[in-house]
């Protein structure tokens, strides 16, 4: 079992992955925030783009829907080919579910094997 600590004394780190153990990985690199954050329960299918659904008579639009796609194209570390959602925006959401979760535990994916 592993769990995410946000409480540490380094900077701009979100936090590090706990073992049972007592053996830590600080996680300081943004890119790392997708896998981090997925291994305990964050999706980049939560970050959907918003499209306009309709225009008026003057073609200005109005109205938005929010995309429904699931992603395959990428693990968040890159801009989904299908739908246009930038590494950009999935490392920012995997970051605030990062900060949101303190304590957060999950089955070891394979970071203290």
């Amino acid at each position: 079992m592993i769990t995410w600590n946000t409480e540490v004394n380094a900077p701009c780190c979100p936090g590090e992955i706990v073992n049972d153990d007592g053996r830590t990985v600080l996680v300081q690199t943004d890119y790392d925030y997708p896998g981090v954050a997925g291994s305990f329960g964050w999706s980049p299918r939560s970050v959907q783009k918003c499209n306009h659904m309709e225009e008026d008579a003057d073609g200005n639009p109005h109205g938005f829907a929010v995309a429904d796609c699931p992603h395959h194209g990428t693990d968040g570390t890159v801009d989904c080919p299908d739908c246009g959602v930038t590494a950009g925006q999935f490392i920012a959401s995997a970051r605030e579910w990062l900060d949101d979760h303190d304590g957060a535990t999950a089955d070891d994916p394979g970071y203290f094997e």
